[in-house]
């Protein structure tokens, strides 16, 4: 997830110098990138951090951030990220021309409510994501205690154009691989979804695929808040209209010490 392009959070002065170690194209404005982990940092799956960089225009230099989120694990001894092209946007188009051995800054304060852990266990759990929403989920889908928690998990990755269904690869390991997060057993149902052109993925917007039943009825499993848990990741428009549907059924956001459902992280792009 990200603070929005023009976000207004305060500069960090717990911000530390690291380098671009690889770099990797999807299509041109949507990139994944990894950058060393400074010594000692640690961070939570779901959580999100800001990358800077020092900004020369008309003879100044200026330091311009974003959040993102991280797509790595706590055990990967690099930190990555996904990240589209904001037209216009101050940061991202820079982050996205970078290469190799590029120096950029990282913020280590840590953000982001999207924790697993806030949600009790249950049968099964939904991560919908918009976009580069899908970040922390890369993360989050490969830890073992999210597996125990949910044998069965539904990754719902809803993109424009087909090009943008990054980290397929990746995805399918974690399917097959549970080595990579959980035991025997477990089962990660991913439906891709293309909205913007004529494809074999289901396409249309999350919210009319869960109005519809159409969702469910893919993925074979049903909003029952009663056995079910939601993660949401994506852009404020779809939040906003899943958390309507989904309200009537009996979700809601932990709060004040009652367990809830359903999380959501905006995502600005």
């Amino acid at each position: 997830a990200s603070v929005p392009e023009e976000g207004t959070l305060s500069v960090s002065e717990n911000r530390t110098k690291v380098r671009l170690l690889q770099k990797q194209v999807w299509r041109k404005g949507l990139v994944s990138i990894r950058v060393t982990k400074p010594e000692g940092f640690t961070f939570t799956p779901g959580q999100f951090v800001r990358l800077g960089l020092d900004i020369e225009e008309n003879g100044k230099t200026e330091y311009a951030a974003r959040g993102y989120s991280i797509a790595s694990v706590p055990s990967d001894p690099f930190l990555e990220f996904f990240i589209v092209e904001v037209p216009q946007g101050l940061v991202s188009p820079r982050l996205c021309a970078l290469e190799a051995g590029s120096e950029l800054w990282l913020e280590t304060d840590l953000w982001g409510s999207l924790l697993p852990e806030r949600l009790p266990a249950s049968q099964n759990l939904w991560c919908l994501s918009t976009g580069t929403g899908l970040a922390p989920f890369l993360s989050i889908l490969r830890q073992e205690s999210v597996w125990k928690k949910w044998p069965t998990i539904v990754l719902v990755h809803s993109v424009r154009l087909a090009e943008d269904l990054a980290y397929t690869q990746l995805i399918q390991k974690i399917k097959d691989d549970s080595s990579l997060g959980g035991g025997s057993g477990r089962n990660l149902i991913y439906i891709p979804v293309v909205t913007r052109e004529a494809t074999q993925f289901l396409s249309r917007r999350i919210p009319d695929l869960i109005s519809s039943g159409d969702l469910a009825e893919t993925a074979g499993v049903k909003f029952d808040s009663s056995v079910s848990s939601v993660l949401l990741c994506g852009n404020p428009a779809m939040i906003k209209e899943v958390r309507a549907l989904l309200k009537p059924l009996g979700f809601q956001a932990p709060r004040r010490g009652e367990p809830g459902n359903l999380i959501a992280e905006n995502l600005w792009q």
